[in-house]
């Protein structure tokens, strides 16, 4: 089995979300969901959502809104039905309140109904956060509702995005960028709306705490992740620790090409190109953009550090800074042996 098959909840998470289709359900339960949802990590929301709209029952409660003793009386009617007292007592014969009416009572059901399946909930949901999401996970879920399928709950979202993600805590933001940044290119219903996630991760703070864990990571797709990170300038005055300090050498080579050559790029799309017009052959290939970096250390300076380093892939950044560069690098000798 593929672990994309494999269920992202827990069994005793999942059993909780099922007492939420009760009416009864307290505050108290709703809140002790949303802490056990906050501690799953952001790259999960997609196929979280799932489960969780599924598990919760979002949606299904309000499918027939009349009271139980009309209900009760209708089905009694039927030839082949009797439905007995116990198992439809009177003392349930109110109507089930509808979701709408349960955002209206509780405002952090605001955060569970952003898997909501219906729209106007969803909509609903972000106009009524009033606070910024305080784990990766929920600050993936307003990412993921700034690329909703329906135009109406986008503008909702990004409404939102503007009026909280300001305030959202830097360490938060930097946990959930390398997954966040990604995105912008990985999903395709949004136009201007990942502006507004930009304006996030451009902060100087949050740039500061994703390179202290650039800089700390050993896993993950850490060097992509610097890679998106290109498109802010701010992330300039972070590049020569990332290059001296970093743990993970393809972090330590894409900082060191970077700083050595001056410029940063960062993939924008993707474009066709041919390979054969011919046979019809033609595949993708990255888009790019492209700006100078402003550096203080020598461009041979840096070749000699990156020459002297264990990792072979930063050796091949020293390496290939001496082919482009040796007009500009004295005793190449040296280098070269």
């Amino acid at each position: 089995m593929s672990s994309s098959s494999l269920p992202v909840l827990s069994p005793i998470l999942s059993a909780k979300l099922a007492s939420l289709a009760r009416p009864t359900a307290t505050n108290h339960e709703v809140d002790d969901i949303l802490s056990e949802l906050a501690a799953l990590p952001a790259q999960l929301v997609v196929r979280a959502s799932r489960e969780i709209a599924a598990g919760a029952g979002l949606g299904w409660w309000q499918f027939d809104r009349r009271p139980r003793e009309v209900l009760r009386t209708h089905w009694a009617r039927l030839p082949f039905l009797r439905v007995r007292e116990w198992f439809w007592p009177k003392s349930i014969s109110e109507p089930v309140p509808s979701d709408h009416e349960r955002l209206a009572a509780n405002a952090n059901l605001a955060w569970l109904f952003l898997f909501h399946p219906s729209g106007y909930l969803r909509a609903a949901a972000l106009h009524s956060i009033n606070v910024a999401p305080t784990s990766p996970f929920f600050l993936a879920a307003l990412a993921w509702r700034l690329n909703d399928w329906v135009p109406q709950v986008r503008e909702a979202a990004r409404l939102c995005a503007e009026r909280e993600l300001p305030l959202v805590d830097a360490r938060v933001a930097a946990v959930a960028a390398p997954y966040l940044l990604g995105r912008r290119i990985a999903w395709h219903r949004w136009t201007h709306e990942q502006d507004t996630l930009d304006q996030v991760f451009a902060r100087k703070d949050v740039l500061e705490a994703l390179a202290a864990q650039l800089r700390a990571g050993t896993t993950g797709p850490l060097a992509a992740c610097l890679r998106h990170t290109m498109r802010f300038a701010a992330i300039d005055v972070h590049l020569i620790e990332l290059a001296r300090q970093a743990r993970e050498p393809s972090v330590l080579a894409l900082a060191y090409r970077c700083l050595i050559s001056g410029r940063a790029d960062w993939v924008v799309g993707f474009e066709w190109t041919w390979i054969d017009k011919v046979y019809f052959q033609r595949r993708q290939v990255p888009k790019l953009e492209t700006r100078l970096i402003v550096r203080v250390e020598k461009a041979a300076d840096l070749v000699k550090e990156a020459a002297r380093d264990k990792s072979a892939i930063v050796r091949k950044i020293a390496a290939d800074a001496l082919i482009a560069k040796q007009c500009q690098l004295p005793d190449q000798e040296s280098f070269v042996a």
